[in-house]
């Protein structure tokens, strides 16, 4: 399980960890009665804010909370949920090393941090955590795929392959794993290998944004550019911000002589991923309305 479906019950253990702590009554002393009223206090708030959706509201709470137990990973942890649900990628990260320190179970850190780190824009970053994860627990699927696809977004082809097959081998049913050798058949020219992957998956999942990418890829290298865009819009209905699905779409577009569309896709696609913007700019340059 990963680490958002281990920690959904956050709630729960997190009240059983403020009655723990709780001081017996014999010993209370008038301070201490001071500090464990804020201490429910602030569980209180943390978990009303947290279940509502009011993330803003329910960081200072849970800061406060870890604060004043730096070594309870629940309240670590609901920490790095809260910042990731606000978009702090950085701090998000960062809670989440902080998780792996004073956790028994620091693999219920991932793949979180991982991804947290490439939201950061840190690659190295993000690949030391994948392979930090996948160390936890070396013949777990799940952490061979996120270590994988790190590797593959690195341009380390050779890598990513040796980790997808060995999560396939472990677990030949994973279609996140099926479309990422897809991806890599496609890369080395495989089209019938790729386009068999993602065919196998759509089967499966229909509205599965990965694989109609793929075979919106398979379809453009074969030049079916109509079955291209059925595919891709297919893909950017099921999922609007996929950055490669934009700009996918926007090729297409290009070469249907579309500039306005192929430019709307590709504008999309640097507002949400800004750091690929000297990728982009030869796309934008090349359907210019002056061209």
């Amino acid at each position: 399980m990963t680490a958002s479906g281990r920690l959904a019950g956050g709630a729960l253990v997190l009240i059983a960890y403020a009655w723990a702590l709780k001081p017996s009554p014999a010993a209370v002393s008038p301070s201490a009665v001071d500090v464990n009223a804020g201490v429910e206090k602030w569980l209180a708030l943390s978990n009303d804010a947290y279940a509502a959706g009011r993330y803003a509201d329910a960081l200072d709470p849970t800061s406060r909370l870890v604060e004043r137990f730096p070594a309870q990973q629940v309240y670590v942890g609901r920490l790095a949920q809260i910042y990731g649900k606000l978009d702090r990628a950085a701090d998000e990260a960062a809670a989440w090393e902080r998780f792996i320190d004073v956790s028994p179970t620091p693999v219920d850190a991932c793949p979180a941090i991982g991804n947290a780190y490439a939201r950061a824009g840190d690659q190295r970053k993000a690949i030391d955590a994948f392979e930090r994860c996948l160390s936890f627990d070396p013949r777990n699927s799940e952490q061979l795929f996120f270590l994988g696809l790190a590797y593959e977004h690195a341009g380390r082809t050779a890598d990513a392959l040796d980790r997808y097959s060995k999560a396939a081998a472990f677990d030949p049913s994973s279609a996140d794993t099926q479309l990422g050798l897809a991806r890599l058949a496609l890369r080395a020219n495989k089209v019938a290998e790729a386009r068999r992957a993602a065919e196998a998956v759509l089967a499966r999942y229909p509205a599965n944004s990965d694989a109609l990418l793929v075979a919106g890829l398979v379809a453009e290298r074969q030049g079916r550019q109509q079955e291209a865009r059925t595919y891709l819009e297919r893909a950017l209905a099921a999922t609007e911000n996929y950055v490669d699905v934009h700009i996918a779409l926007g090729r297409v577009e290009a070469g249907a002589g579309r500039r306005a569309e192929a430019r709307r896709h590709f504008e999309r696609a640097l507002e949400l991923d800004p750091s690929r913007r000297a990728e982009l700019a030869v796309w934008l340059e090349r359907v210019a309305a002056n061209r």
